[in-house]
């Protein structure tokens, strides 16, 4: 008799599921050079794009192969994998928001900041919650 899949089960896997598709989106903008996202278009060099781009890539594929490949992937990897891209998206929202996202704001421009911010945040907090038993494995 198969197992009926609990709604947190469902949501934990489409979470993962889409974070992970949201890091292979953009770091092939990145790879490719396109300039339509702000992260990129802040950065503007080419070459830490490029690397941005497939460090990226490759956190989106660490997130998604597991779910697709039950035991075929080590648990301390997809652990580190976890990590890393929690930590890479935290680095990201410190460069585009902080570093350069302070430049030239005045007026109405600091809510067009702080929308970007949030959603830095609102991503961050999927990432977070995504990697919470990699996170709890680290603490214990």
């Amino acid at each position: 008799m198969a197992k009926k899949a609990s709604v947190k089960a469902v949501g934990d896997f489409l979470l993962k599921l889409f974070v992970g598709l949201l890091f292979i989106c953009i770091g092939i903008q990145g790879i490719a050079g396109e300039r339509s996202n702000d992260l990129y278009r802040e950065i503007g060099n080419n070459t830490v794009n490029i690397i941005l781009g497939i460090v990226l890539l490759l956190c989106g594929l660490f997130i998604i192969i597991p779910l697709f490949t039950a035991g075929a992937v080590k648990a301390s990897l997809t652990k580190w994998s976890m990590i890393v891209t929690a930590v890479v998206w935290i680095l990201i929202i410190v460069i585009s928001d902080f570093v350069y996202g302070f430049r030239g704001i005045s007026g109405i421009e600091i809510f067009y900041w702080l929308e970007t911010f949030i959603y830095h945040l609102l991503i961050l907090t999927c990432i977070l919650n995504a990697s919470k038993s990699a996170f709890k494995k680290i603490v214990a």
